[in-house]
């Protein structure tokens, strides 16, 4: 591995995190990030994303980053520090090092996640969704081992993570795959959690006829709910007619609160649960 004079969290590691394959990519490209998908990424990479919005989980781990680490030195005894580490076999592989001790050659992740994490660490288990960034952190290094340290804030745990070779290959052809996307501008396969991008000219015609559309219904539903407002108070409690509209005053029972029923806490509903159905939405971005 080679270190890079690169301060974390810095204008210009952001930079040089957009042009390489960074650890905290790994979990998109491998398709188990909760939070992006691998096309969303590689629009982020070219610069045509929108700058994603700062995430609780992501405020958190800033937020405690500084005590875990303590906690971690502590708990152990190894005292880590953050680095930015490059590859000397793959030169698109970077990794940005929560904690890493030399001379000892430790690498540490620091999560600080919430209570479903925390829990299956005491398991002894990674999340899914944080194992490829850890294996590629140790494919970037070129160690045999690294460490998981769950934190919650007060307690941490600690969990031994071994690199996994056959992983690993799996990772770097996909990871190089999506590297060669970046390079020659073809985006990756979409998958279900994504949007086609359209910009032929019969689709921008409907797109800005519906938005249009669309405000004079706001301001439509907002005269709408005044005059509302208004009739029902010129009805004073009574049902009326007149003028073309018939102003009606009826009691609805109220809905039964399925949940609240006891006998139907034991009861597993979802085979009773009819088929699922196909929505459509549309709203202006």
């Amino acid at each position: 591995m080679r270190f890079l004079n690169l301060d974390q969290n810095t204008a210009e590691w952001e930079k040089f995190r957009l042009e390489k394959i960074g650890s905290s990519d790994a979990p998109i490209i491998m398709g188990v990030s909760p939070w992006k998908t691998p096309f969303q990424l590689w629009l982020e990479k070219r610069g045509e994303a929108p700058k994603p919005a700062a995430k609780p989980h992501m405020q958190r781990g800033h937020e405690l980053e500084e005590k875990a680490r303590l906690a971690f030195e502590k708990a152990t005894g190894v005292v880590i520090f953050p680095r930015v580490v490059q590859s000397t076999v793959h030169e698109w592989m970077i990794a940005s090092l929560d904690g890493i001790d030399i001379d000892q050659a430790i690498l540490v992740e620091i999560k600080c996640p919430g209570k479903v994490d925390q829990v299956l660490a005491h398991e002894g288990k990674v999340p899914e969704k944080y194992y490829p960034q850890l294996q590629h952190q140790l494919a970037a290094t070129d160690l045999d081992l690294g460490f998981y340290y769950s934190f919650d804030g007060s307690q941490g745990v600690l969990i031994e993570v071994k690199k996994d070779e056959a992983y690993i290959d799996q990772m770097l052809e996909k990871e190089g795959a999506f590297f060669q996307s970046m390079q020659s501008n073809t985006p990756p396969p979409l998958t279900d959690r994504d949007y086609e991008q359209r910009e032929d000219n019969i689709w921008r015609e409907k797109a800005e006829k519906w938005r249009y559309v669309q405000e004079n219904l706001k301001s439509l539903e907002s005269e709408e709910k005044y005059l509302r407002e208004e009739l029902i108070a010129l009805a004073n409690s009574k049902s009326c007619e007149g003028g073309g509209i018939r102003v009606t005053l009826s009691t609805r029972k109220g809905a039964v609160d399925y949940k609240s029923i006891p006998l139907l806490q034991e009861i597993d509903l979802e085979p009773y649960r009819k088929k699922s159905s196909t929505v459509w939405s549309i709203k202006a971005l």
